[in-house]
């Protein structure tokens, strides 16, 4: 029995629906990296670091809202207020290190995965171009760290409404609050993004990438800490800047004035607040460029 074969009309047909361009497919991939971010889309133990992270990062404000509202309940709402360590103030300084391990689980994992595996040939040889790749993965980053960083501080906020004596008091008293940890939040999760992407985009290794994000953030304070300790102010000034950790401790002085937990360093240097400001600026717009130069640069 000799062989046959058939051929089968099964109907294709070119696409001529609506043809999206270059923005629709970056936030596509803005919000692809979000969710890469926390795992969301693929297996459980992705999502074991970043929601862990996630969740340590807030428990302290849950924990506060929950003693206030005890207390408050006792009547002694002053006293918790004076003695009280996890208040909007002081929260950066409180959970930092959990945003920054935050930070080295996952950049790695948003950028050293697509040049360990090849992928970036299958994304430029599309309409997205390589900028648009790099801040669309380095934009998602910032909006998970955003998350991580905010949420506690408006768990804090709703906590203070709901235990005040009247809702409109409680709304009162936390309305000046919300643009100042913003801009804490904001400036802190565009700087840490920006020096993460930064080493993640240059090591694709995950190991190495892991190692150097973590030494970037916690080496530089230590450094500077004992050149304080040596009483060297003047030469603290200058590397303090190089820390970024320590720059946007003081950012969140230069708002709520005096650190009561660290900060040390920062009262010690005595730089005016907006020089704080400028460095953490400085280090956004930096990464960016970095970051778009190594995608413009890297050989697919």
């Amino acid at each position: 029995m000799s062989a046959a074969g058939s051929i089968y009309d099964l109907g294709y047909r070119g696409y001529d629906g609506p043809r999206f361009g270059r923005v629709t497919v970056a936030l596509g991939l803005l919000l692809q990296t979000l969710k890469e971010a926390f795992g969301i889309g693929r297996g459980g133990r992705a999502k074991v670091a970043p929601f862990t992270l996630l969740i340590l990062n807030t428990l302290p404000a849950l924990l506060a809202v929950g003693i206030s509202a005890l207390v408050r309940q006792a009547g002694a709402a002053e006293a918790l207020d004076e003695a009280n360590p996890i208040r909007h103030d002081t929260y950066w300084s409180v959970t930092s290190t959990l945003v920054m391990l935050f930070c080295a689980a996952q950049a790695p994992e948003l950028f050293g995965r697509d040049q360990r595996y090849g992928v970036l040939p299958l994304y430029f040889s599309r309409v997205l171009t390589r900028i648009d790749y790099a801040l669309a993965r380095t934009g998602g980053l910032f909006l998970a760290i955003l998350i991580v960083t905010f949420a506690p501080q408006l768990l804090l906020t709703i906590g203070g409404i709901l235990a005040a004596a009247d809702p409109i008091t409680g709304l009162s008293d936390e309305l000046p609050e919300i643009p100042r940890y913003l801009t804490v939040c904001l400036l802190g999760s565009g700087a840490f993004a920006g020096v993460s992407a930064v080493v993640a985009s240059y090591t694709p290794r995950r190991a190495y990438s892991v190692a150097a994000i973590i030494a970037l953030f916690i080496v530089p304070p230590i450094v500077v800490g004992i050149i304080v300790a040596l009483s060297a102010p003047d030469i603290a000034r200058v590397l303090l800047l190089a820390s970024p950790s320590d720059v946007i401790d003081g950012v969140n002085g230069a708002i709520y004035g005096p650190l009561r937990i660290g900060g040390e360093t920062i009262v010690i240097a005595t730089l005016d607040g907006w020089v704080y400001f400028v460095a953490a600026i400085a280090y956004i717009l930096g990464s960016l460029a970095i970051v778009v130069r190594r995608y413009l640069t890297v050989t697919v």
